[in-house]
């Protein structure tokens, strides 16, 4: 398997998942209605680094590996778009209470957070596994 490749899916893989866990966070704070101000600047550096990230997947040869990097420019789409998405809810939620209650509805990153943690499970085996 392309060992340039791995390590740098893997390295990316392992940072999405730290700031996966801030973005946990932030949505949390969304939806306890927050300060807009606090929580855009919290969720900006985010969205852009997982945008970043797209672009820094490898075209990947392996098989395998191109699975890997598909699904996490998916889980990396999706935690930009989340998260972009419910801190403009949160811009509008004063419109309305059916806005209101969709904000409360927000539960976090979605499937994608459980998508990153098997992938990121899954390239770290490859590394310990004898070749």
């Amino acid at each position: 398997m392309g060992g340039d490749e791995h390590d740098l899916l893997l390295a990316l893989a392992e940072e999405a998942l730290e700031l996966q866990d801030r973005g946990e966070q932030l949505m949390l704070d969304i939806r306890a209605e927050g300060s807009l101000r606090d929580l855009a600047g919290r969720g900006a550096p985010l969205i852009s680094r997982f945008s970043q990230m797209r672009r820094e997947l490898p075209a990947c040869e392996d098989p395998l590996l191109r699975s890997a990097a598909e699904v996490l420019d998916m889980v990396f789409a999706n935690h930009a778009l989340a998260l972009d998405a419910a801190l403009d809810l949160l811009a509008v939620s004063w419109r309305s209470e059916r806005m209101l209650a969709e904000l409360h509805r927000l539960e976090g990153l979605g499937r994608p957070a459980t998508w990153l943690r098997t992938i990121r499970d899954e390239l770290a085996e490859e590394l310990e596994a004898p070749a």
